[in-house]
């Protein structure tokens, strides 16, 4: 029983490894294995909320929120802080007769499957955040288009903040196909 107890121990020790807390902006310099990439530097705090631009009845509005110790894949015991997002497009918002256009929370009944989130990235500064999207509503809701956002606050330190939105599909588009979201606008927090 005694030996039994020991291999055990033994085993445990050595399986087990301490897990470092490091800097987001470490990730990929060296091995990512038994880390914690944190957002240390709360570069986070600046991009969490909801976001909008308003442009005649049209408004789009972008909800961003911050998750933290998501699991890296292909990684041992390793985790990092993520922000993930939603979007929808809405006609009179806030309006008795306000219409939600497009959700990018989506139910594909071909897997059984409904989206919580449209928009996943890190930010490494306080003042850029370049995630990737998937537009969920393109070409008038019946398609899926990806990309990449560039995000960029243009007046740190007031409120409310404003940022440079910009996407980028991460293919040549096929003539007719569009993103459903802006892809070149300013928007604020609210």
């Amino acid at each position: 029983m005694k030996n039994l107890f020991t291999i055990i121990t033994l085993f445990f020790l050595i399986s087990c490894k301490a897990q470092t807390v490091v800097s987001i902006n470490t990730i990929n310099q060296g091995s990512n294995s038994n880390k914690y990439f944190k957002d240390l530097d709360n570069n986070s705090q600046n991009f969490v909320g909801t976001w909008e631009n308003t442009t005649g009845e049209i408004t789009f509005r972008v909800i961003l929120w911050k998750v933290e110790r998501e699991a890296l894949p292909n990684e041992i015991n390793s985790f990092k802080d993520e922000i993930y997002g939603k979007f929808l497009i809405i006609k009179n918002a806030g309006q008795p007769n306000e219409t939600v256009l497009h959700n990018s929370v989506k139910y594909y009944p071909q897997n059984g499957q409904t989206t919580t989130w449209a928009i996943l990235g890190t930010p490494y500064k306080n003042n850029s955040f370049s995630p990737f999207i998937m537009d969920t509503c393109a070409n008038g809701g019946n398609s899926v288009l990806e990309g990449t956002v560039t995000m960029e606050i243009t007046n740190l330190g007031y409120s409310p903040l404003t940022a440079n939105w910009s996407v980028k599909s991460s293919r040549d588009l096929d003539a007719g196909e569009y993103f459903s979201v802006p892809t070149n606008t300013i928007l604020t927090k609210q």
